[in-house]
């Protein structure tokens, strides 16, 4: 691991992902890319001959130069001493996405609230955008960390077979440190038991886990059964895998990931297929 992404809004919660960044990049010798878009809006100006011009607003200038400031002041702090701690600053949600989907890294470590209710609805969060787009695997942060180091690991499966082919964790995983895995059993899903065992046992041997463990869980939804198992055995990180969606068929079918990331308590490790 090379490159660290760290996208921030600057709110409070910024060192919860800055923390477990800082700790993975001193044991990868990975340097860290601190990044903020700032909100651009063009001002209409009076034109002297009739009707309005546009320009910067000049809000945006002063934003500009305070989040620039406050991406300094994280970056200097004594704790990330010896960590290399780039900072960069863009413009717009459009820019965000931009600077994810072009801007090379092995890891996104973020931190994140969720949303919930009307706002999960219309609006969903950063850390969901970030998922949806980011081509690297996606470490969701949600409550400080003294360090990071997820003893208790359990990892939520369907029965796709993109799932067989061979993946890599980004950090302090191996297959063997991922050995309990939940599948949810919705009341629409009509797959037997068995049939699910058996995948599972495929599964654990194209990628070499041994031994395992595997729990199948009757519950209305699958966010709703993942986070309920992860809650019930303690877990300190959930490992999920995505494609991605995004557009219609995104607004369509949801991501369970995205959902799961929005309510957990824990953190989240999101992986794309």
């Amino acid at each position: 691991m090379k490159t660290i992404l760290v996208p921030t809004d600057l709110s409070p919660m910024t060192p919860y992902a800055l923390d477990v960044a800082v700790g993975l990049a001193r044991t990868y010798q990975a340097e860290i890319i601190l990044l903020h878009t700032v909100l651009n809006e063009l001002a209409p100006i009076p034109d002297p001959v009739g009707g309005f011009t546009y320009d910067l607003n000049p809000v945006y200038q002063e934003a500009w130069n305070e989040a620039k400031e406050a991406l300094c002041t994280m970056a200097a702090n004594p704790a990330y001493a010896g960590v290399t701690i780039k900072k960069k600053l863009g413009s717009n949600i459009e820019g965000l996405i931009r600077c994810i989907t072009e801007q090379p890294a092995d890891l996104i470590v973020l931190a994140s609230k969720g949303a919930s209710g009307l706002r999960e609805w219309l609006e969903g969060s950063h850390a969901e955008l970030i998922v949806r787009h980011a081509s690297c695997p996606v470490l969701v942060v949600k409550q400080p960390l003294m360090h990071f180091n997820p003893q208790h690991s359990i990892c939520g499966i369907d029965l796709d077979e993109k799932l067989m082919q061979p993946h890599t964790y980004p950090f302090l995983l191996t297959s063997q440190q991922v050995q309990q895995f939940v599948y949810v059993l919705t009341p629409t899903d009509s797959r037997e038991p068995e049939g699910i065992q058996q995948w599972m046992a495929d599964y654990a041997q194209v990628q070499g886990i041994s031994p395992y463990q595997l729990t199948i869980k009757h519950d209305k939804t699958v966010p709703d059964g993942i986070l309920q198992y992860a809650e019930k055995v303690k877990a300190d990180l959930v490992v999920l895998f995505t494609h991605g969606h995004t557009g219609l068929r995104h607004w369509i079918e949801g991501s369970v990931a995205e959902d799961v990331l929005n309510h957990a308590s824990m953190s989240v490790l999101i992986m794309r297929l």
